[in-house]
C-alpha cells in the first residue's frame, strides 16, 4: 500500500507541474507585446506607440486589440487576437478566415499558423490567420496599404 500511495503522490505532483507550466505559457492577453518595436517602427514610423484596448467577450472567445500609431500622417497598424474557449466557435472562425479582408481577392499565405489569408485594397491591407486556439486579424491603413504583413504575422504566430 505505501508504494501505491507514493506512485499516486508522484503522479499528482507531475500533473500539477504540467498544468502550471501549461497555464503560464502562450499568449497572456498583452497584444502589444506580440510585435517587437523594431518590426513596427519601419511600418508606422518613429516614434511608435501601442495602445491596448480592454479585453472584450466575443462569440465563444475573448478579444484582445492593440493599435500602433506613429507620427501624424503615418499608417495605423491594428492587431486583434481572438482567444477561443469554444471549439465550435473556433472552427467557424477558421472557416471564415477569408472573410472581412480589405478589397481584392484574398490569397492563401503559406508558413503562417495553420491557415492564413492576405488581401489589399485601396485604403488598407490585412492578413487573417489561426494558431491553435487563437485567430489573429492584422490590418494596416494608408499610406502604406500595399506593405505585406507577412513578416509581422510570422512573428505574431510564433509568439502565440
Amino acid at each position: 500500500m505505501p508504494i501505491a500511495r507514493a506512485v499516486l503522490t508522484v503522479t499528482l505532483l507531475a500533473l500539477t507541474a504540467t498544468s502550471a507550466a501549461s497555464a503560464s505559457s502562450g499568449f497572456a492577453g498583452n497584444v502589444c507585446s506580440l510585435i517587437p518595436t523594431k518590426q513596427v517602427t519601419p511600418v508606422v514610423g518613429r516614434p511608435s506607440h501601442c495602445t491596448k484596448a480592454p479585453a472584450t467577450q466575443g462569440p465563444g472567445s475573448m478579444m484582445y486589440v492593440g493599435t500602433w500609431t506613429g507620427p501624424a500622417g503615418s499608417p495605423q497598424l491594428q492587431l486583434t487576437i481572438a482567444a477561443y474557449n469554444d471549439q465550435g466557435a473556433l472552427q467557424m472562425a477558421k472557416r471564415n478566415l477569408r472573410q472581412g479582408l480589405p478589397g481584392g481577392t484574398p490569397k492563401r499565405v503559406a508558413g503562417i499558423g495553420s491557415a492564413a489569408y492576405e488581401a489589399s485594397g485601396a485604403n488598407s491591407t490585412g492578413i487573417h490567420f489561426s494558431v491553435g486556439k487563437y485567430v489573429a486579424y492584422l490590418s494596416l491603413g494608408k499610406p502604406r496599404a500595399t506593405t505585406s504583413l507577412e513578416a509581422l504575422a510570422k512573428t505574431i504566430a510564433a509568439r502565440l
